[in-house]
């Protein structure tokens, strides 16, 4: 049985289960408009109407920020609650999770966990004249820099493509994965 309560945003009404879950309560909170998650939190909101307690094990959760990249977190992931805006940071060429370490949480607990992670706008280009390279043997020196930096970082590379200017790379956990830039 499910009730309606008021006082929520506009046009809005939060469903409380009998046992007093806010549904809305327990959203992952991402207010910022360029970045999103996969479900979407309008579609987690309906998942644990449907099938309570679905947001305490989402598979494959997705936060990203458009033009900039995104984080698979592999397998189960509770994202009850979980503040993504002060947790998630994209910025150019790198992302951070926990920025603020005494908020992280042991290894294996929130989104300090295992995930793939897509960095976007990463490319090769001739320092000189600007042109950027999409093949041949700058693209695969620049490939083997890119594994270097995804080890020296503990993390493990997985892809490259100089296309489209993105580096998919996998962490066991979560610290600072960024790219400096070296001599291409």
């Amino acid at each position: 049985m499910y009730k309606t309560l008021g006082g929520h945003r506009a046009g809005e009404a939060a469903i409380v289960y009998e046992h007093g879950a806010d549904v809305e309560a327990l959203m992952p909170k991402l207010r910022k408009s360029d970045y999103f998650t996969l479900p979407r939190i309008h579609e987690l909101a309906a998942k644990e109407r449907a099938e309570p307690g679905f947001c305490s094990h989402v598979k494959d959760f997705v936060v990203g920020r458009q033009g900039y990249g995104s984080i698979r977190f592999l397998g189960v992931t509770d994202v009850r609650g979980l503040d993504l805006e002060s947790i998630v940071q994209f910025n150019n060429r790198e992302v951070i999770v926990y920025m603020d370490d005494s908020k992280k949480p042991p290894v294996g607990q929130g989104l300090n966990k295992p995930a793939e992670v897509t960095l976007l706008n990463i490319k090769c280009f001739d320092k000189k004249t600007g042109q950027q390279y999409t093949g041949g043997p700058r693209i695969e020196k620049y490939k083997e820099m890119l594994k270097r930096k995804a080890e020296d970082q503990g993390a493990e590379f997985v892809s490259y493509d100089a296309n489209k200017g993105e580096w998919k790379f996998r962490v066991n956990h979560f610290s600072v994965y960024k790219l400096v830039d070296e001599d291409s």
